[in-house]
């Protein structure tokens, strides 16, 4: 009996349980989501609050990978951002779930509770995915999708093998700033003048992306990963180009903030 019980904790555990490894990881969403915090308005941030039932949103920074396999639907909502390789353009469902999030909430007081809740933590957890360059695919001239996230490097010794998503969603941040809390991250990076902010929200959330991929790119121009190829052909990153990457990762998280609050502060601060 007693084993029996145990079996099936461990089946309902996995029903519900996630990757091991998420876009910027759990600490990188929850700097996203405090950043945000930190931006919003004193009217948007009490109508939020009030709205998702007096939490922090930092609370439910995760919760889209937390709970993606405890429902269909949501397990379909894109984490990954795809575009047009030769524009940045965005492409595919990615853009359009963020988009249709957008103008649902911005009817969110006569929502359903579950569809609202649903999708602001989807909005909150998908700006962040959105920003790091371990969710971003793109399409080429011939409809065929590249995912770079399935491509290898060699990390700091030539016996450690890590795939881009890996990279990207734990290993480098961690590496270099493994023992900081979302709210260091809040700290070391919100405190840059509101010009510096301002030219981050300039233009469109289409205009956002297609910066992001832009930027994507280049990061993957710098460090030429490979899918499936020998040890010996895979490019070594090493710890000078490794802090530039980082120093663009953090980058990314305060644009991920900076624009979730700009959103937010649209839907509430009515």
């Amino acid at each position: 009996m007693k084993k029996y019980i145990i079996a099936l904790l461990v089946a309902l555990l996995s029903l519900c349980s996630v990757q091991t490894l998420f876009a910027w990881g759990k600490e990188g969403h929850a700097a996203v989501a405090y950043i945000a915090e930190k931006n919003l308005t004193a009217k948007a941030k009490a109508n939020l609050e009030k709205a998702i039932g007096n939490h922090s949103i930092v609370f439910y920074a995760s919760w889209l990978d937390y709970f993606r396999k405890c429902h269909k639907k949501w397990d379909k909502r894109a984490h990954v951002a795809t575009y047009d390789i030769e524009t940045g353009l965005p492409v595919g469902k990615g853009i359009n779930n963020m988009k249709e999030t957008i103008s649902l909430l911005k009817n969110y007081k006569n929502l359903p509770d579950s569809v609202f809740k649903f999708n602001i933590y989807a909005l909150i957890h998908q700006m962040g995915d959105f920003h790091c360059p371990g969710h971003v695919s793109f399409v080429n001239d011939k409809g065929e999708t590249i995912k770079y996230s399935n491509y290898e490097i060699k990390f700091l010794t030539p016996d450690r093998i890590e795939k881009y998503h890996h990279f990207w969603d734990g290993v480098l941040l961690a590496d270099i700033h493994g023992d900081w809390s979302y709210m260091d991250y809040e700290a070391a990076l919100n405190h840059v003048p509101q010009s510096v902010k301002d030219e981050m929200l300039k233009g469109t959330l289409v205009d956002w992306l297609q910066e992001n991929a832009l930027g994507c790119r280049f990061v993957y121009e710098v460090v030429p990963g490979r899918k499936k190829a020998p040890k010996n052909e895979l490019f070594l990153l090493e710890r000078p180009l490794e802090n530039e990457l980082g120093e663009f990762a953090l980058k990314q998280l305060l644009k991920g903030g900076v624009r979730l609050a700009a959103v937010l502060n649209d839907i509430f601060g009515e």
